[in-house]
């Protein structure tokens, strides 16, 4: 067994790390999600983006994107049609230090409670050695409905009301694709982001503005903003910051967020150290701090530490 020892990620990093990513203040904080820690190395974790335009594309830009919400969304097995296992998990809130309350869940999704913020699934306690896809999504709208009345005095009254709804949407895959879609359970120690993804409607829409109700396809989010350069959404500040748009830049931008979201410190220890080997910037700082961090972790040669 695999032990993975805390005490190696050293304070002053951390606190380093923590005001670069300019940490929300603890105290100001009384409630937010942590991941259950399992068994220590015996587990990985697979995390993602994605979002969902309700109508087609219009001059090649994708119409009413939503975030996706866990209700109704699903991941499923590509050879196992019985498996299937819905993203939301409400989990369980548990007293902790401080009067803090921490959220034990098995499954996450940052950002939800920050409607600026992107919205990721962290996913734990996947099965073992299963080829697993992305299903279906689900995203919510609201639609305002206006109407009047009149008094026995004849008044005339406006009232105007708002409905939330929820659609959930199935994903549809070209055999020749579905592979790249496709993801498995890293195993212990390991920190997977497979991308930011788009679903969006398979045909043509004809529905005018209203949610699309045929078939949905995935779009790795890199790909249609490249594609697009003059994309004008904010959802380029939202699922890269200030990174390339790339998998390497959607990466880190997922890390700094998952280490910020997430007070795990299992699992925050295992991000910071992957962050270190994707984000020279803040492999140089902690190189210019003199901050003892294994030369593993960050891929230079014991002589540029001690320089």
């Amino acid at each position: 067994m695999v032990h993975f020892k805390m005490e190696t990620m050293d304070w002053r990093f951390r606190s380093l790390l923590f005001l670069n990513l300019t940490v929300f203040s603890m105290g100001c904080i009384k409630t937010f999600p942590v991941l259950e820690d399992p068994v220590p190395g015996e587990e990985g974790l697979v995390a993602f983006g994605l979002i969902v335009a309700q109508g087609g594309i219009s001059n090649g830009i994708f119409r009413g994107l939503e975030d996706s919400i866990p209700k109704e969304t699903h991941i499923s097995s590509l050879s196992d049609n019985t498996l299937r296992i819905n993203l939301e998990d409400p989990g369980q809130e548990m007293e902790g230090d401080e009067n803090y309350r921490f959220l034990w869940v098995k499954k996450l999704q940052l950002g939800k409670s920050d409607g600026s913020a992107p919205k990721y699934f962290a996913v734990t306690r996947l099965p073992q050695n299963q080829s697993l896809i992305l299903d279906s999504a689900s995203y919510s709208y609201t639609t305002t409905h206006t109407y009047t009345t009149v008094n026995k005095y004849g008044h005339v009254q406006t009232h105007t009301y708002t409905v939330l709804h929820t659609d959930s949407i199935r994903i549809e895959y070209d055999p020749l694709e579905k592979s790249k879609f496709s993801f498995t359970n890293p195993g212990g120690l390991e920190i997977r982001f497979i991308g930011n993804f788009i679903a969006y409607p398979k045909d043509t829409d004809p529905t005018y503005g209203r949610p699309y109700l045929g078939t949905y396809v995935l779009e790795n989010l890199d790909t249609y903003l490249q594609g697009n350069p003059n994309f004008s959404s904010n959802i380029k500040s939202k699922y890269y910051g200030k990174e390339e748009i790339s998998p390497k830049g959607a990466e880190i931008h997922f890390l700094k967020r998952f280490i910020k979201e997430n007070r795990s410190r299992y699992w925050q220890d295992i991000a910071i150290k992957k962050l270190l080997q994707l984000d020279p910037k803040i492999r140089e700082a902690a190189i210019k701090a003199k901050i003892p961090i294994p030369t593993q972790d960050l891929r230079v040669e014991n002589s540029t530490q001690e320089n």
